[in-house]
Parts: structure tokens; C-alpha cells; sequence
């Protein structure tokens, strides 16, 4: 197998070698080497790190395997190792390749990006379950003021809009939890949520809606960015449902499109903001449906 590997260009490598891939050419949250390091840190997952080189010596891409088949972050690997507990999404996987060189990637998953399938000549969406992952679109100027004018009509009533980073990380738990508590009458799993926040400090990004000045409405996103490319991740929400009538679930969506939007322009960087599998008719509300790819190998 690994002849098979070295004949198609791809070299087995060192996690620093990946880690340079990824400076250059970027990657979602779960091709992230810090996400990696601390998965690999708590479950054995045979890693190991793939690079190619063109003719000139010089990086085109970069994998992680995961079970030596597997593309890192797989959904089936996730799901089989239990790796799926921590509040991550695993609805899609965009890798450290360059868009540019055409390549054979020996290596499987189902949930390949559209931004990498243009790359991989043993790509597939039809022969996939036409599997499809909701990104969120350009918000149109009527839009725009709708919303805007929803939130002020909020905030008139006694509503606030906070940033996540005015909260400790125990602080931003708890209210997360008992907000996801009272939208699904569900607890979420508090210690896997500690692990991944305390040892990847700046990885949530997003605002939480309050009234009265109690919280109401928050989504749990998650962040990763290269020198191009802002990726965020819509987990889940949670809600007091009380306050519909106020629409804080399409507010709590709204500030947070509106301000990964903001993001972009002020750091000059392309946003992908995923809103994961399309689960939910208020998805088609925010975003584009994406074909998702298989890599058959």
C-alpha cells in the first residue's frame, strides 16, 4: 500500500510537515492541527501524515489518515471512536490542498468540500448519496435591514447582544447548557465541552442574545482561520422558548452571520460558514446547499 501511495506523489510525513501545508493552503476547523493534536491526544487513531511535493520540491498538499484508510475528521471514524461527543462538526472536510494541481488522494471519506472536489480526480458527488452540507450565502441588502430592524425592535423591548468573549469559558457553559436545556429539554455533555475550550482557548466565535438581562438565545460556533479564509462552524443553538415571539432563534443566527460578515471585511479574509448537514427548513433561510464528495480509493 504504501508503493501505491509514493507512485501517486504522496510521501509520508511529519505532523510539522502537515502543519506547513496548512499555512499555505489553509483548511477547515477539523483539518485544523490544533484540533488535531488534541483528538490524537485522547484516542488512538493509528494517525499518520501524508504530503506532495511537485516537481520543484515544493508542498501541494497535505492529509491527515486516520485508521490508515480514512481521511482525518471522517464522520464514520468520528462516530465509531467517539470522537463525535466533543462539539465539533463533522459534516464536512476541506483539506490543505492546493486548488490548482490536479491529484489522486488514496485515501477515503463522504464528506469531501466542494472547495477541494476540483483537486481530486477520484472525487465523486453523484456516486455519494448526493450528500449535501448548508453554507450560509451573501446576505442581500433587503435582508439585511429585515433583520436588522427584527433586532432593533429586540433591543427596544429589553433585549442585548453580548460577544462570547465577555464570558469566562465556565460562564459561557453554563448558560449554553441551560439554554440547550431549555430548547430540547436536554443536557449537553459539560466535560467534553471544558477539555476542548481549555486547551483551545479562542475557539468559539459568535454573541449571546439577553432579555432583561438574562440570556435567551445563543449558537455554539466554532473557528478556525488561515491567512485567507475565516471557517466557521454552526453546532447547535439553545433557546428560551418564552421569547418566539421575539424570533431570538433567527436573532441568535442573524448576529452571528452579520459578525462573521464584519469579520471578513475587517481582516480582508473569505468566510465559509457552514450550518452543517441541511437538517432544518430554517436553514434555506441562511444558506446555499453544497455538494458534498466521496473520495473513492
Amino acid at each position: 500500500m504504501n508503493s501505491l501511495y509514493r507512485m501517486l506523489g504522496w510521501q509520508e510525513s511529519s505532523f510539522d510537515d502537515y502543519r506547513q501545508a496548512y499555512a499555505i493552503f489553509g483548511g477547515s476547523v477539523l483539518s485544523d492541527p490544533r484540533i488535531l493534536q488534541f483528538i490524537h491526544r485522547r484516542f488512538n487513531l493509528n494517525e499518520r501524515y501524508f504530503i506532495k511535493r511537485d516537481r520543484a520540491n515544493e508542498i501541494v498538499g497535505g492529509v491527515c489518515v486516520w485508521d490508515n484508510h480514512f481521511v482525518a475528521g471522517d464522520q464514520r471514524v468520528a462516530c465509531k471512536h467517539g470522537i463525535d461527543r466533543y462539539p465539533l462538526n463533522f459534516d464536512e472536510l476541506v483539506l490543505p490542498i492546493k486548488l490548482s494541481h490536479s491529484t489522486v488522494l488514496p485515501f477515503r471519506t463522504k464528506f469531501l468540500s466542494n472547495l477541494n472536489q476540483c483537486a481530486l480526480r477520484n472525487s465523486s458527488h453523484l456516486l455519494n448519496a448526493r450528500r449535501e452540507v448548508s453554507i450560509v450565502r451573501d446576505v442581500s441588502a433587503k435582508t439585511r435591514s429585515s433583520r436588522n430592524r427584527e433586532l432593533n425592535k429586540f433591543l427596544k423591548a429589553g433585549g442585548s447582544v453580548h460577544c462570547v468573549s465577555e464570558y469566562d469559558h465556565e460562564s459561557l457553559m453554563n448558560t449554553y447548557a441551560e439554554l440547550y436545556f431549555q430548547r430540547r429539554n436536554q443536557r449537553i455533555d459539560m466535560d467534553t465541552t471544558r477539555e476542548l475550550l481549555s486547551e483551545i482557548p479562542d475557539l468559539m466565535f459568535g454573541h449571546i442574545l439577553a432579555f432583561n438581562g438574562e440570556p435567551c438565545a445563543m449558537q455554539w460556533v466554532v473557528k478556525s482561520e488561515d491567512h485567507r479564509q475565516v471557517y466557521l462552524d454552526y453546532i447547535n443553538a439553545g433557546m428560551n422558548l418564552s421569547l418566539s415571539h421575539l424570533s431570538v432563534g433567527t436573532l441568535a443566527a442573524w448576529v452571528n452571520v452579520r459578525a462573521a460578515l464584519e469579520y471578513g471585511e475587517r481582516h480582508q479574509k473569505q468566510v465559509r460558514f457552514s450550518f452543517g448537514r441541511p437538517t432544518g427548513d430554517y436553514k434555506e433561510r441562511w444558506c446555499d446547499r453544497e455538494p458534498l464528495y466521496r473520495v473513492i480509493a
